[in-house]
């Protein structure tokens, strides 16, 4: 064995970057100012203005990232300036169509006429419905409309006296009172009176009354019935023709009236359409004079309330004449900016909602239209989750539809509802608004790939970084935040040295020591519960030990499921060592992540057995189907190696297992791939690999290790199981040197590195590696044919070419003497 103190290990310095509290210019956070707006971010903010300053369509825009980097802050923040810039949108507003009323009319005024028009129809109503029937009643229109009723009775009885005398001597006209009306019967004179035609027909059944007789009367009364119909045919016509004669003098003197009522009601309304609609509504009055004469019913409460329904339609004559302000921007200053937190179809697009009416019977009109967030940011900005909104029903097309055609149109939701649609269609909206959405990369590559119409209607992409450059004037805006955090929710003021401990956390977050993390969120949270235990503490500011508490306060919350791990290797249950030399095993290193912002690592036991064969390396978790499509790659990539190094001057004759041991759920990524070299170059070579050593990296086919993700989580949790077994101060792990830019390690780690317990070893090549775990010379090729006999390459060379002269004999019924020289590829066997 060779001693390892001679490889080169990562220097002391590369091990964790410390942010020096004395560089700060503060004392605690108090003497900071708040950090105004986000941090960094400049790309995706340059995105932002210029999706926002173009007017022209399709300039909606996609906002890019994970919540908790800033996105949402820094469109609130651009939309405020923008907002106070522009001036407020008109109100909008549905009236009756009296012409067509299934298609409710839109009127578009400027903000808060809307308001100043329902009230001058309330006016117009109140004044008409006070002043008519007054009109009406003046002595003048009374003695007029009794004039024109007189002559028209007159009329009527010079017909009836007609009639009667026509009937006399034989027949005449007897006088029922039905309801308070006067009806008469037409009845035969019988003995000097009038006789019913009932009364006749039982003479006639009992014999007191000749039959001849009475089929002569009953001819004549015949005629005669058909004669009083036509009389009163006659008569109704007059009736309807004094009704209209009254009506007329109505109109002529109620006209004067409501033109005047109407015009005061219209002069402050300038717009073509609203003027348009005043004439209607003229129009409408002078129609329909008897609405204003005729005293309102009260429904019948009682009956109604058994109705079980939320909103009953109660009955009012003069609904026509109401105005439903859907978008009321009286108190708008600037430009409108929604930000719609429930973006349902319902609360984007607005409804036709029905009402109830008495009888249980549904109603839906223009006092039904209900705006939505897409009407009321009409004329500026709609927010919203992408994610919320393309989950609910209807929603995207609906979208898309009104940004294509600039039309927002109101319908009757009624997706899965039990009440029925309706036939309302109202005027459409003519659309203008910059639609922001917020969702993730990976949404965001489905709408490209799968609507080809969300390019063309969303097209910026404001892409929000999870990490910005570490750069002095950041760190200042990192220590600005947590004083706007302070300030903003009252909490203690942040020491200098908490400061360095909250931003030496935003470095191990971005997993780079020359970045920071944008997750402000997780950020935000740590200065919300280091307060907390200062406080519990009794400080009056945050120190660096209680950002270091609260860290592992958090840890403690949600780390049951590593400490159970750790039990169980302790116990033996879960089969790990980290001593001794052992051919075909090496320990490899996994990150779990069990939330978004907490992952462990653990060491894995991988092994490997060597034989001769033509399967090629068999990876037991892709048979099992436990390895995701990286992981699998990364597996094939080691056959590549094998053959880059060793299949040169012969075939590979070879049957490999490698399997991740006591490993019973999916597989994911490809960092394990040169530990698995490492365990199946072991077990060809038949050198044992020290335990105490692991490894990570992935690997390409010419032997080269590449960087790996979650690296100071999985340093660490091999660190705590050495140190559960037992530190002997030769363990350690190999790493890419890719990855020695990436460390972050706990305190304790460090501490141990430094103290000469734990190691770790920058490794660019297998070859490197191979030293550092066997203790044997590595070996190079010589002559570019042969390794070395005692070299580790050596000894896998000289394993597989036995595989290979043994497979030779047996192919051929023949032994094989070792020397012959070998065919190099699979065809030269066979055509040997």
């Amino acid at each position: 064995m060779q001693d390892t103190s001679s490889f080169p290990e990562v220097p002391l310095e590369k091990l964790r970057w410390r942010c020096d509290p004395e560089s700060f210019p503060f004392n605690t956070t108090a003497d900071l100012p708040p950090l105004e707006g986000i941090i960094g971010q400049e790309r995706a903010q340059k995105a932002l203005e210029l999706g926002v300053e173009i007017a022209s369509a399709g300039y909606n825009i996609y906002v890019c990232g994970v919540p908790g980097t800033g996105r949402l802050t820094a469109v609130q923040q651009l939309l405020s300036t923008r907002q106070a810039d522009g001036t407020s949108p008109p109100d909008l507003c549905y009236v009756f169509a009296f012409k067509h009323p299934e298609h409710p009319r839109l009127l578009t005024l400027p903000a808060s006429q809307g308001t100043g028009l329902k009230k001058a129809m309330e006016g117009l109503l109140a004044t008409l419905k006070q002043d008519i029937p007054a009109l009406c009643a003046g002595e003048q229109f009374q003695q007029r409309k009794e004039q024109l009723l007189q002559q028209a009775r007159r009329r009527e009885q010079r017909l009836l006296e007609q009639f009667e005398q026509r009937l006399a001597p034989h027949f005449g006209l007897l006088w029922h009172d039905v309801d308070r009306k006067l009806v008469p019967e037409l009845a035969p004179v019988l003995e000097g009176r009038l006789t019913p035609l009932a009364e006749l027909e039982r003479r006639l059944e009992s014999g007191h009354f000749p039959k001849e007789r009475y089929s002569q009367w009953h001819a004549q009364y015949t005629t005669l019935h058909a004669e009083l119909s036509q009389m009163f045919t006659t008569v109704r016509r007059l009736q309807r023709e004094a009704d209209e004669d009254v009506r007329t003098l109505q109109r002529a003197l109620v006209r004067p009236l409501i033109q005047d009522t109407v015009a005061q009601a219209a002069a402050p309304f300038t717009d073509p359409e609203v003027q348009q609609y005043f004439q209607e509504v003229e129009e409408a009055c002078s129609e329909d004079l008897e609405r204003f004469l005729t005293a309102p019913t009260t429904p019948d409460k009682e009956a109604a309330s058994s109705v079980p329904a939320p909103a009953l339609y109660e009955e009012d004559p003069f609904h026509e004449y109401q105005v439903n302000i859907i978008v009321d921007n009286t108190d708008t200053q600037g430009v409108p900016v929604i930000f719609e937190t429930s973006p349902t179809y319902k609360n984007l697009f607005g409804a036709v909602e029905p009402t109830l009416e008495y009888g249980g019977v549904w109603r839906s009109d223009f006092m039904g239209i209900r705006a939505g967030s897409l009407h009321r940011a009409n004329g500026g900005y709609l927010v919203f989750e992408a994610h919320d909104a393309l989950t609910e029903p209807l929603v995207w097309a609906t979208l898309k539809r009104t940004l294509r055609y600039g039309q927002a149109e109101i319908q009757t939701f009624d997706h899965l509802s039990l009440v029925p649609s309706t036939m309302l269609k109202p005027e459409p909206i003519p659309c203008d608004v910059k639609v922001i959405m917020l969702g993730d990369a990976d949404l965001y590559d489905d709408l490209v790939h799968e609507d080809a119409a969300f390019k063309r209607l969303f097209k910026v992409k404001a892409d929000f970084d999870l990490a910005i450059p570490r750069q002095s004037h950041r760190i200042m805006q990192y220590a600005g935040f947590i004083s706007r955090i302070c300030h903003a929710e009252r909490l203690r003021p942040f020491a200098r040295d908490a400061v360095a401990a909250v931003i030496e956390l935003g470095v191990r977050l971005a997993g780079r020591q020359n970045k920071l993390s944008a997750r402000l969120d997780a950020i935000a949270d740590i200065v919300r519960e280091a307060d907390y235990w200062a406080g519990k503490a009794g400080a009056s500011t945050v120190a660096r030990m209680a950002v270091e508490q609260a860290l592992r306060e958090r840890c403690e919350r949600v780390n049951m499921v590593e400490e159970k791990l750790r039990e169980l290797i302790d116990e033996g249950i879960l089969l790990m060592t980290t001593r001794g030399a052992i051919v075909g095993q090496v320990n490899g290193l996994s990150v779990y992540e069990l939330e978004e912002d907490y992952a462990f690592g653990c060491p894995i036991r991988i092994t490997a057995e060597t034989s001769m064969g033509d399967t090629g390396v068999v990876n037991i978790e892709r048979e099992a189907d436990l390895g995701d499509a990286t992981y699998n790659k990364g597996v094939l990539i080691l056959s590549g190696y094998l053959r880059h190094a060793y299949g040169q001057d012969k075939p590979l004759v070879l049957s490999a297992s490698l399997c991740i041991e006591q490993s019973y759920e999916g597989i994911a990524g490809d960092s394990a791939s040169a530990a698995e070299i490492y365990a199946l170059l072991s077990s060809l070579a038949n050198l044992p690999v020290e335990q105490g050593i692991a490894i990570t990296g992935s690997v390409n086919q010419k032997g080269q290790l590449q960087p790996i993700s979650g690296i100071n989580e999985k340093i660490e949790g091999f660190f705590d199981v050495c140190r559960l077994q037992g530190l002997t101060g030769t363990q350690g792990v190999i790493l890419p040197p890719q990855n020695v830019d990436d460390l972050m390690l706990r305190e304790d780690v460090v501490a141990a590195i430094s103290a000469g317990q734990f190691h770790l070893y920058p490794v660019a090549h297998i070859d490197a590696g191979l030293a550092i775990l066997t203790g044997v010379a590595v070996g190079e090729r010589c002559a570019g044919v042969w390794y070395p006999p005692d070299s580790v390459n050596g000894r896998v060379d000289t394993q597989l070419r036995r595989f290979a002269e043994q497979w030779y004999a047996l192919q051929h019924g023949s032994s094989y003497e070792h020397g012959t020289p070998v065919p190099t590829t699979a065809h030269d066997y066979h055509n040997h």
